[in-house]
Parts: structure tokens; C-alpha cells; sequence
């Protein structure tokens, strides 16, 4: 849209943002809270996402599959909110191991289980932890696809992976029974 945008202009993507929000935010905002499991959360990276839809149609830049974009930008925000989420944690996860020796003997059986639940989980890559966590919430192997804009065979690859991986970190006394 050039250096000098006419109102007109600012009109015309007004309405086509406003249009494409009465089209497909229920399908999104669906889709960042099963990923989030954070209603406000949800509705930040919504808000998010159809700021970035405007600004890029502001910008002049066209939108071949709008359904198709707002969802890759939609994803790609809840990853980067995960992964900044797992670096500040991964700080006090560090802190906590450190203490988990010393007190060992004193912890409860579910306590246990917890921590082990934590490593585990913090030995599946992102895509396994985000695949688990959907079929945990119930999903189905081909919503599960369309979330995360993957096959559905990946998705099967997936959480085969991540099983195989939480079995071989069970403890020894828990793999036997």
C-alpha cells in the first residue's frame, strides 16, 4: 500500500480483517486454548495474531490461504510462548534437581511420581510434549494433525516416540509391575 495509505485503503483492510475474525477466530481461539490451556493466554495470541494479519494486509502484502496463514501464525506464537515458557522454567527445574537428592528420603510416593512425570517430560522434543498433551485432553489422531498442521502418520510417529521415551525412563520397580 505504499508510503501514503488512503483511508479508503485503511477501510478496505479494516473490513477484511473484521471479516476474516467473524470467519475463523471461534476455530482459532478454540485452537490456541486446547494448545495453552490458558483462556487468557488463548485470547492474547488470538488478539495477536489478527494484529500481525492486519499489519501484514496494512502492509500490502497479500494473503493467498487466509485460514491457512492465521493459523501458522497462531501456532507459531503459542511455540515461541512455549519456548520462552520452558527457558524460565528450565531455571528453577535446574534449582530443583539440585535440592531433589538431599531430600529424597523424605518424599512422598505421589511426590515421587510427579518428579519422575517432570523428567520424563523434559526428555520429549516439543513436538512430542504438544502431541501428548493434546491426546492427553482427548483429541483425536486427525485433530490432533490439524492443530499442529502436521500429518496424521507424523502424528502416530510422534506419540510412539514419546511413549517409547517415557517407558524407558520409568523406574525399574514401576516397568515390572
Amino acid at each position: 500500500m505504499g508510503e501514503k495509505t488512503s483511508p479508503e485503503e485503511i477501510e478496505a483492510v479494516r473490513l477484511a480483517v473484521l471479516e476474516a475474525y467473524r470467519v475463523n477466530a471461534d476455530e482459532l481461539s478454540r485452537m490456541a486454548l486446547v494448545m495453552t490451556r490458558n483462556k487468557a493466554l488463548a485470547q492474547d495470541i488470538l488478539q495477536e495474531t489478527f494484529l500481525r494479519y492486519f499489519l501484514t494486509r496494512m502492509h500490502g502484502d497479500e494473503i493467498a490461504d487466509e485460514r491457512d496463514w492465521l493459523r501458522r501464525v497462531l501456532r507459531n506464537l503459542i511455540q515461541d510462548w512455549k519456548e520462552s515458557s520452558r527457558a524460565e522454567d528450565s531455571v528453577a527445574l535446574e534449582e530443583a534437581e539440585s535440592t531433589e537428592a538431599q531430600t529424597r528420603e523424605n518424599i512422598e510416593p505421589g511426590e515421587r511420581a510427579l518428579n519422575w512425570a517432570m523428567k520424563a517430560a523434559r526428555m520429549l522434543a516439543p513436538r512430542e510434549q504438544e502431541c501428548i498433551k493434546l491426546r492427553a485432553q482427548g483429541l483425536a489422531y486427525t485433530e490432533i494433525a490439524s492443530a499442529m498442521q502436521i500429518s496424521v502418520g507424523t502424528v502416530g510417529a510422534l506419540l510412539n516416540r514419546a511413549i517409547q521415551k517415557i517407558k524407558q525412563t520409568a523406574p525399574l520397580r514401576e516397568r515390572t509391575e
